[in-house]
C-alpha cells in the first residue's frame, strides 16, 4: 500500500506525475498502465488508490493521491492542470521543464497540425507550472524549495541556466496559449 497522500491540483496534473516520476525500483521507467484502483470521495476530494508499472523492470507502482472536487470550470475543461497560483506539491521545476520538452519534441514530430498545437499546449501549461515555483522576481533561478526530485537537483547543479527563467518564459513565449472562447466559454484555444 502506498505510503503518503500526494496532492494534486487536478487529475490532469496526477496524469502528468506519472509521466513525470521514474521508478524507485530501478531508476527508469517510464511507468505505465497507471489506473485507479480504488477511489473514495469525501469532503476534500477525491482519494485514489494509482497502479502503474514500470516499463523497464516491471516492477508494481502504488501511491496514494488526494484530488481536490472538481470545480465547474474543471469539469468542462478536464485539461486544467492547476487553477491556482500555488505550484506543484508532487512535480518540481525539473520535472516541468522536462515535461514541457517532452511535448514540444512531440509536437514538432507530429504530422497533424491539429494534434500538434494541442501538445504545443501542453508544453506551455508546463513551462507556466514551473514559472509557479519562481517567487523571488530578483532571482532568476528557482529556489531549493522547487527541487524536490534527485534528477531534478542533479541536473540544476550540472546546467543551471536550463532553469533560468528568463529562458523558460522566452520558451514560452513561442508557443500558443490558452483562453476563454469567443461565446465565454473555457477551453478554446489561441495563439
Amino acid at each position: 500500500m502506498p505510503d503518503a497522500e500526494l496532492q494534486a491540483h487536478s487529475l490532469a496534473e496526477a496524469d502528468l506525475y506519472v509521466q513525470a516520476i521514474a521508478c524507485p525500483e530501478c531508476g527508469a521507467g517510464p511507468i505505465t498502465s497507471a489506473h485507479a484502483q480504488d477511489e473514495k470521495q469525501d469532503a476534500g476530494g477525491w482519494l485514489r488508490t494509482e497502479i502503474g508499472l514500470c516499463a523497464s523492470c516491471g516492477a508494481e507502482l502504488r501511491w496514494l493521491l488526494r484530488i481536490p472536487a472538481a470545480s465547474e470550470a474543471d469539469a468542462a475543461d478536464q485539461t486544467a492542470i492547476n487553477r491556482t497560483d500555488e505550484p506543484s506539491r508532487i512535480i518540481d521545476v525539473g520535472q516541468w521543464i522536462t515535461l514541457a520538452g517532452v511535448f514540444a519534441e512531440r509536437a514538432s514530430n507530429s504530422t497533424d497540425p491539429r494534434h500538434a498545437r494541442r501538445l504545443n499546449l501542453q508544453a506551455a501549461q508546463c513551462l507556466a507550472e514551473a514559472l509557479k515555483f519562481y517567487d523571488d522576481p530578483d532571482n532568476d533561478l528557482p529556489p531549493s524549495e522547487a527541487l524536490f526530485c534527485e534528477s531534478s537537483r542533479e541536473r540544476f547543479r550540472s546546467h543551471p541556466q536550463q532553469f533560468s527563467r528568463r529562458r523558460l518564459l522566452h520558451e514560452r513565449s513561442k508557443l500558443p496559449t490558452t483562453s476563454e472562447r469567443r461565446g465565454g466559454q473555457p477551453g478554446e484555444w489561441k495563439k
